[in-house]
């Protein structure tokens, strides 16, 4: 039996890296603030949003505030900014905008579902639409290289527990009934994976950290990795959802240019992650990852594999009382056709425990 570890930016931001999207508009935001004290000008724009100072110049007040505001983290910025909307004017893009209200009223945001929504609402718009709707994610996306190549020169460390955990055994308790092994594994026998796969929807090195030769542990970068920008994955992957079916009926193929399972094509990550599905039964393990919709076609076609046994998710321990393992399991319910194929593949939460 083998082992594919699906992991998502809970990963990395357990082990210290500030890696979310509100970490990174917050980012962002501060860098532009102090960039501008150099322009000295009451009004910038850099194609995502523009920025006017309504009072006074905008020189000045930079001058009085630069050290503070170099000292200021990227969220304390932000909310500056909010704050006094009446002393500055955001123009934001459609997807900016949407972007921005998501962190202003909820402090967190899932930017390629933003993306997505807005690009099913162009639907039957102006053909330029799309391309200007790429153009904003393409801008983001460069972006957000930047800022994750910097984030990611952090010194990072293994961590011991996760380590253990891509090591542990798989047990009868954690295999679906229905699997065709199931019968041929006795109560107390424990598993070891002969091979496992860290299939990672991140950028950055971190997964590096526990690849291992000798023990075949290898790591999979399916949406590309930081070393090589132009293999970078940046968009939308929901085939099941309704309103990508009206996107194939468009002519423009500007409305695909971002589509997840389409990109996969540009490299062979996916043929080698179909090869180790196919080869035996695997256990899925998660660490890290929401298992939100905009990964939902690739974990459909992993989740109801017929050599998939088991799907184990790590959670995350908010306090000491309260856990995100249901709204995971929400999540991953959203990924299967079959919810009763669903309920025997995951292991209950008797058998699990927080990543870290």
């Amino acid at each position: 039996m083998n082992r594919l570890v699906l992991i998502g930016n809970g990963f990395d931001l357990a082990h210290g890296l500030k890696t979310s999207y509100a970490d990174f508009i917050y980012w962002y935001w501060k860098s532009r603030i102090l960039n501008s004290y150099e322009v000295r000008s009451n009004e910038w724009n850099d194609g995502l949003c523009k920025l006017t100072y309504l009072q006074g110049l905008w020189s000045e007040l930079m001058f009085y505030h630069q050290f503070e505001l170099k000292a200021a983290s990227g969220k304390e910025i932000f909310e500056w900014l909010v704050e006094n909307k009446d002393v500055f004017k955001v123009e934001s893009s459609p997807l900016f905008e949407r972007i921005l209200e998501s962190i202003e009223t909820m402090g967190w945001v899932d930017i390629e579902n933003e993306y997505y929504s807005l690009l099913i609402l162009l639907h039957g718009h102006v053909k330029d639409n799309y391309r200007n709707h790429n153009k904003q994610l393409e801008m983001l996306r460069d972006k957000l290289i930047e800022y994750l190549d910097k984030e990611s020169n952090k010194c990072v460390d293994i961590i011991a527990e996760i380590d253990e955990k891509i090591h542990r055994t798989i047990t009868k308790k954690e295999i679906a009934v229905s699997s065709s092994i199931y019968s041929d594994v006795k109560i107390d026998e424990e598993i070891h994976p002969e091979s496992t796969m860290l299939l990672s929807f991140n950028y950055t090195h971190t997964p590096r950290l526990y690849e291992s030769n000798g023990l075949n542990i290898r790591v999979n970068y399916i949406h590309g990795r930081l070393e090589e920008p132009k293999s970078i994955i940046f968009g939308y992957g929901d085939e099941l959802d309704q309103g990508y079916k009206k996107l194939q009926e468009q002519k423009d193929s500007e409305c695909l240019r971002h589509i997840k399972s389409i990109r996969y094509l540009e490299s062979d990550n996916y043929r080698r992650l179909l090869s180790f599905i196919e080869s035996e039964p695997y256990q899925i393990v998660i660490m890290g990852h929401s298992c939100g919709n905009s990964d939902r076609t690739l974990l459909n076609t992993l989740f109801e594999h017929r050599n998939c046994v088991s799907i184990k998710p790590y959670f995350y321990q908010k306090s000491s009382t309260e856990d995100n393992y249901i709204e995971l399991v929400q999540n991953i319910s959203r990924n299967f056709t079959d919810m009763k194929l669903m309920r025997d593949r995951v292991v209950n939460k008797t058998y699990c425990e927080p990543l870290s």
